[in-house]
């Protein structure tokens, strides 16, 4: 069996390849894209090779190396390699933590880790392969941990609580940005969130490393826990080392905690125009791909969102579209966006009080 993207075509064979990944594939191309072209690339769960044969591809490095553990799918690897006209001793048939702690292994400009579940096992070891504007390329296929069905499993896998509510999505995303944070601190190395996102099953995120030690306490001050009240839909987030609320500060009730958690950026704000652009230049790419890319990249750098279902519902009032409450917001000065991490809700630095208002005004003129 074979399975094609853009101009690449791999023989699946014994390995696992998932076609819902294409847009992860994609994304990270388009970004890689607008970076200076990287001289070595590591794909480092390689399976079929899909991945790092694109970028082979499509970024024009001068090196790929492909990591496979399995070594009934190793033979696979090899042969889809060949059939793409890239060398076959390309292939590495080791673990990831053997190939990092060889101390012959290079230095990468990318390393790109998409695993079967948590990332949280690699992150570690993916520093001592990584120099000064590396960039890392991390997948969470874990999402049930990340976004707050299995609250122990995320405490353990990356000591953090999540959040169980229609914040989670983000909430996961910036649990495993700060896990990722707070190991490269560990190395000397502050993070640069270039793109990260939530989509069908799995999260992702692209950062770059800094190093220095004035980089990583920078990069650790981003670091701080996110509020929820179920009662009457207020949210709030803070940075700091310990949480310092118990209590609703718009209504007292008993509130949902979640952190430690990323509090930075969630992609690069300088880059939003580049990105739309670059997606649609992409191999793979599709229409629809490249309307989700740009609801990612137009998304405010503000930290959470509004759900505009859950406000009516708390309100005892008949829905309202979100793009009515964005654009009554919009017009009141606020920032106002759709958010791609979950249907009918809105990013904005307006306060509850001001979008509650906004419902009730659209409400009214509506009759």
């Amino acid at each position: 069996m074979t399975y094609t993207e853009g101009s690449t075509t791999v023989s699946q064979g014994n390995a696992f390849i998932n076609p819902k990944a294409r847009f992860s594939r994609d994304a990270t191309i388009a970004y890689l894209k607008l970076l200076k072209t990287p001289k070595n690339i590591l794909d480092a769960t390689s399976a079929t090779g899909i991945r790092g044969i694109r970028y082979m591809k499509e970024l024009n490095p001068e090196y790929v190396t492909f990591l496979e553990i399995n070594k009934s799918v190793y033979p696979y690897l090899k042969k889809n390699l060949v059939s793409n006209g890239i060398n076959p001793d390309n292939a590495v048939n080791l673990s990831f933590q053997e190939f990092c702690n060889d101390p012959e292994s290079s230095k990468f400009d990318v390393i790109d880790v998409d695993p079967f579940g948590s990332p949280a096992p690699y992150v570690f070891d993916s520093m001592k392969i990584a120099r000064n504007g590396s960039i890392l390329c991390f997948t969470a296929t874990d999402t049930a941990v990340l976004c707050g069905a299995h609250k122990q499993a995320c405490i353990k896998s990356y000591d953090s609580v999540p959040m169980h509510n229609e914040l989670g999505h983000e909430a996961g995303l910036r649990i495993m940005i700060g896990f990722i944070a707070r190991i490269a601190a560990q190395f000397n190395y502050g993070i640069d969130v270039g793109l990260s996102f939530s989509y069908l099953h799995y999260l992702r995120v692209i950062m770059g490393l800094r190093h220095g030690a004035a980089n990583a306490n920078s990069s650790l001050k981003n670091m701080g826990f996110a509020y929820k009240c179920q009662k009457c839909g207020w949210h709030y987030s803070e940075r700091g080392q310990l949480p310092t609320k118990s209590k609703c500060d718009s209504c007292g009730s008993a509130i949902e905690t979640s952190g430690k958690l990323w509090l930075g950026p969630l992609h690069d704000d300088t880059k939003p125009s580049d990105l739309r652009a670059s997606i649609s230049k992409v191999n793979a790419a599709d229409e629809k791909e490249s309307r989700f890319m740009e609801l990612i990249a137009s998304e405010p750098n503000i930290p959470f969102y509004y759900s505009i279902p859950k406000l009516t519902k708390i309100m005892g009032l008949p829905s309202v579209s979100e793009f009515s409450v964005i654009e009554d917001l919009k017009s009141k000065g606020y920032i106002a966006s759709p958010t791609h991490m979950e249907k009918n809700c809105i990013k904005t630095d307006a306060g509850l009080d001001a979008i509650k208002g906004s419902i009730k005004a659209l409400l009214k003129q509506a009759g």
